[in-house]
This record gives C-alpha cells, sequence and structure tokens, in this order.
C-alpha cells in the first residue's frame, strides 16, 4: 500500500472510525459493492490479526485514542465517484466529513477525500472484498489534522 503523507495519522483515522453511511450519494457508475467495503474498511473493530500488512496503521490509531477514552471520532461518507479506472485497477474517492468529539461535548469536524484504488481480478471485475489484500493505494486529504478544529459538527 502506498499512503499520502504526511497524513499516516490521519489515515488511521479512518481504519479506527465508526462509519456512518446514511448521508451517501454515489454517482451511478459507482460499484454498489463500494459501500459495504468502505464501511468495513471503517469498522472499528479491527486487530492485528485482521490488518495485515497494516501494522504501521495500527500502532498510530491505537496512539491516536487517549487511553481514557476521552475522544471519539466517526466518518459520514457523503458521496463517491469513479476517478479512474484500467484493466487492472479501479480508483474510486470517496468525498468524507471526519468528526471529533471529546467528552463531554466539543464536537468539531473536518472536511476531505479519501481515494480507494483496488486490483481487478482476471474477470476484469473490481475486488471489493474487505481484507483480501486489493486495496492497492488509500489516499486521504483533508483540510486539517488537528483536533479539535474551529467547524462546529452539523448534521448532515
Amino acid at each position: 500500500m502506498k499512503f499520502s503523507a504526511p497524513l499516516l495519522a490521519i489515515i488511521s483515522l479512518a481504519s479506527a472510525s465508526p462509519v456512518d453511511m446514511s448521508p451517501y450519494k454515489p454517482e451511478s457508475n459507482v460499484d454498489a459493492a463500494f459501500a459495504p467495503f468502505v464501511e468495513e474498511y471503517g469498522c472499528p473493530n479491527h486487530s492485528r490479526a485482521n490488518l495485515q500488512g497494516a501494522t504501521s496503521i495500527l500502532a498510530v490509531k491505537q496512539n491516536l485514542l487517549p487511553p481514557d477514552g476521552n475522544k471519539a471520532w466517526w466518518h459520514l461518507i457523503e458521496g463517491a465517484n469513479v476517478v479512474s479506472e484500467d484493466s487492472k485497477t479501479k480508483t474510486i474517492n470517496a468525498k468524507i466529513v471526519i468528526q471529533t468529539t471529546y467528552t463531554p461535548g466539543n464536537c468539531s469536524q473536518a472536511h476531505g477525500n479519501a481515494a480507494f484504488t483496488v486490483a481487478k481480478g482476471a474477470d476484469g471485475i473490481p475486488n471489493w472484498t474487505a481484507h483480501t489484500g486489493n486495496l492497492l493505494v488509500y489516499n486521504l486529504t483533508v483540510n486539517t489534522i488537528q483536533t479539535p478544529t474551529d467547524e462546529a459538527c452539523t448534521a448532515t
């Protein structure tokens, strides 16, 4: 996997956060399998065993969450579009909002895009099955990596 530096910390946010798909509105050419892939990718129940090859991401994720449990975050996936496709890969970009809450209250948010490039099988179909080694590139960009931000959380 390749990652867009210096955003390794935010990459870990994506893999650590619960994912809210309720505002999700993909463009018509986005594979239906992309939504459950993103939802599973952001599942908070990952462990070292099922994140093989992503030890550094997991370590950063574990360091970002404070041991006293006073910080939580989640992603709202607002939409998705195909940004590139060839005979071997497909890349879909998801528009995201990352919301962070410190106990008690103080919810703030950042905005960004997460691009997922997956391998296609011999049949030419993208493999949107999580944890199969098919995610070739994950590139996350956000407007800030600092929390809390100066933008209060909004309902989408």
